[in-house]
């Protein structure tokens, strides 16, 4: 039987507690888990009583006796320790995964069974302290005109990074037509794609009939470069273009479950020309990136330069994003919420507990 959110009559109550110093997105208590040292969730039950309970009055789900109590404040302490193998916190209308945890109080008839909930956001990074990050370069030639590198300091970015994406054009060859001609790069966009794969197990009678799977893409950002930055050159040139990849409240990390599956895709995408060809004669160059999204390690957080709740100026919100929507959890919590509209000198993903 569903229980809804009801945390409190007019004599008893029970709320759930988190013992983290930080508000992760969505307000919700924040918890970082990496490689090395998995998350440990701590926290404690509260319930609060103005009268005299006996022990027939509630059932305790977890590991607490059912006992007479008196009034007063009584606290039941738990510790999670999660599995380093789980995914970072996923918050998206086409796929999600949630850490949510749930303090139940049973009560006999007519007694309305009590319940509180509450969601809280984990950051699974998969980046090691002392990874060395190897640069990841990715070659294109495109139209047999124009060769090009892109280099990226890694294929496994987290979210929140600043990214520089160094674009590198060789020179025309000595037995190419447009040899000692003039590159001109007409337009140049950066667009990140994410893609998404629902699976859904077909079962008549509990018995499973394969899964239907659905096929999700979403762009997360386009960023146009301005044809103005571009050197005109017949010598080949380079030219680092700086992304600022949006936090966990625009950007998915990458992951691959069961049920969800989502991975992403950097592109450049170009118009060049040569001076001796018109505008309608440029060509289109286009190079992809496949990329690894993962979550911000504890010390890239505090490394991150503060910004606004808005998200970045090139956000590109994804109209058709509205096909499926992931259930509503109220947050039964003590916990202070931070206002949207109040400036902080923590990250947009992070907030101090108190707020400030």
């Amino acid at each position: 039987m569903a229980i809804l959110d009801f945390c409190k009559d007019n004599d008893k109550s029970i709320s759930l507690h988190f013992h983290s110093p930080e508000l992760g997105p969505e307000g919700q208590p924040l918890y970082f888990s990496t490689p090395e040292k998995p998350a440990v969730i701590r926290g404690h039950v509260e319930f609060r009583t103005v009268k005299q309970t006996n022990g027939g009055d509630i059932v305790l789900s977890f590991e607490a006796r059912s006992e007479s109590k008196w009034i007063g404040v009584t606290r039941y302490n738990f510790e999670v320790k999660l599995d380093p193998n789980l995914p970072p916190s996923v918050e998206g209308r086409r796929g999600w995964f949630h850490y949510r945890f749930k303090a139940h109080l049973h009560r006999d008839f007519p007694r309305r069974d009590m319940a509180a909930k509450q969601l809280v956001w984990v950051y699974s990074s998969s980046l090691r302290a002392d990874e060395q990050l190897q640069p990841k370069i990715y070659n294109s030639i495109a139209n047999n005109m124009v060769s090009l590198t892109c280099t990226l300091p890694s294929s496994v970015l987290y979210q929140g990074q600043e990214v520089p994406l160094t674009v590198v054009f060789e020179p025309f060859r000595e037995n190419s037509v447009y040899c000692d001609q003039e590159l001109i790069v007409e337009s140049a966009v950066v667009k990140l794609k994410q893609y998404t794969t629902l699976s859904e197990r077909r079962k008549i009678k509990n018995k499973s009939f394969g899964s239907a799977r659905r096929n999700e893409k979403k762009v997360i950002f386009n960023l146009p470069v301005v044809a103005e930055e571009w050197p005109q050159t017949s010598r080949g040139f380079s030219k680092t273009i700086m992304i600022d990849l949006p936090g966990a409240r625009q950007l998915a990390a990458s992951i691959e479950t069961e049920p969800v599956v989502k991975y992403h895709c950097l592109k450049l995408i170009m118009k060049v020309r040569t001076k001796t060809m018109t505008q309608k004669e440029a060509k289109e160059v286009r190079v992809e990136m496949d990329v690894k999204i993962t979550s911000p390690r504890p010390e890239h957080i505090k490394n991150m330069a503060s910004h606004t709740m808005d998200p970045p100026p090139y956000h590109v919100a994804d109209n058709d994003d509205n096909a499926s929507q992931p259930p509503s959890f109220s947050e039964a919590s003590s916990s202070p919420r931070a206002s949207a509209e109040e400036r902080s000198p923590w990250p947009v993903d992070i907030k101090h507990a108190s707020g400030l």
